[in-house]
C-alpha cells in the first residue's frame, strides 16, 4: 500500500507545502526580508555618515577662541535651546544651542515598541533584521560671543534588551575639569578624563576635554566608528565606538 493512500491528508499537505505556488510565497518572502534588511542597513549607513559630519564640525570648535559665527557657520542646524545641556532647568551660558539627529520614524513605530513589551526574542530578532535605535545630539553654549562649552551625546541600541540594551558616548569640552568628582579617572593629560558607568562599564562612557587637551586626544574623543550600526553584530560596547579614546583610557 502507498504513503498516498494510507496518509492521504499528509500527503495532501506535502504537496501544497512545496507547490508551485508555495514556492513563490517562499521566494517573495524572503525577497521581501533580504531587501527590507539591506533598507534597513542603507538607513544606518546614512545616519553615520550624518552622525560623523556633525561631530566633525563640533569637533572644529574650541571652547574660549571659536566665536559665535564660527560655530554658527560651520554647524548651521544649531537652534536656540531655552534650557542648558541634557535638558538642565536653565542655560548657565548668555545663548546655550543644541542640533541633533533624532530616531527613525520605522524604528520608533517597531522597534521601540517591541522594546517597551520586553519582548527579548523578537527584540533580537528585530536587531539582526537591521532594526536600529540611534540619538545623537550636539550642544554649544556661548559666553562673550566665544564658544564656552561643547559637547555631544550618543545614543545607539544593542542586540541586547535589558541593562545593556543601549551604547552611550558622551564627550564635553569644557574650560576646567573639577578634581572633586572620583569618578573621574586620569589618562596620560591633565585635561583628559574618562569616566565609565559603574553598572554597565562596557556599555557607556562620559569623556572631558579641556583647552589644554592634547590635541592627539581631542582627535581621539571624536574620532566615531560606526559601522556596527549597519553590520550584522550590532554595536555592544562604547570601544567600538571610539576605538582610539579606548586605548587613552587605561
Amino acid at each position: 500500500m502507498s504513503f498516498g493512500r494510507t496518509f492521504p491528508v499528509a500527503t495532501w499537505f506535502w504537496r501544497r507545502l512545496w507547490s508551485r505556488r508555495a514556492l513563490r510565497l517562499y521566494l517573495w518572502g524572503l525577497a521581501i526580508i533580504v531587501i527590507s534588511g539591506i533598507a534597513l542597513r542603507v538607513e544606518g549607513a546614512l545616519f553615520e555618515m550624518r552622525a560623523l559630519s556633525l561631530v566633525s564640525a563640533l569637533s572644529s570648535l574650541q571652547v574660549g577662541t571659536s566665536s559665535k559665527a564660527e560655530a554658527l557657520s560651520r554647524i548651521p542646524s544649531l537652534r536656540a535651546d531655552g534650557t542648558g545641556p541634557y535638558g538642565a532647568p536653565r542655560c548657565d551660558a548668555d545663548e546655550c544651542v543644541s542640533a541633533g539627529i533624532p530616531n527613525s520614524s520605522l524604528s520608533d513605530a517597531v522597534f521601540l515598541r517591541v522594546a517597551r513589551m520586553g519582548n527579548r526574542t523578537l527584540y533580537s530578532v528585530l536587531s539582526w533584521w537591521g532594526f536600529r535605535f540611534w540619538v545623537l545630539s550636539v550642544y554649544v553654549n556661548f559666553s562673550s560671543g566665544k564658544v564656552s562649552y561643547l559637547s555631544y551625546h550618543l545614543v545607539v541600541s544593542s542586540p541586547h534588551l535589558g541593562d545593556a540594551g543601549v551604547v552611550v558616548v558622551e564627550v564635553q569640552s569644557k574650560e576646567h575639569i573639577s578634581e572633586s568628582n572620583p569618578s573621574l579617572s586620569a589618562a596620560a593629560d591633565p585635561g583628559y578624563r574618562v569616566s565609565t558607568s559603574r553598572k554597565q562599564p562596557a556599555q557607556s562612557v562620559g569623556i572631558v576635554l579641556t583647552p589644554a587637551t592634547r590635541r592627539e586626544f581631542v582627535s581621539h574623543a571624536f574620532d566615531l566608528k560606526l559601522r556596527c550600526l549597519w553590520s550584522l553584530a550590532g554595536c555592544r560596547t562604547w570601544n567600538q565606538l571610539l576605538p582610539a579614546a579606548e586605548g587613552l583610557s587605561r
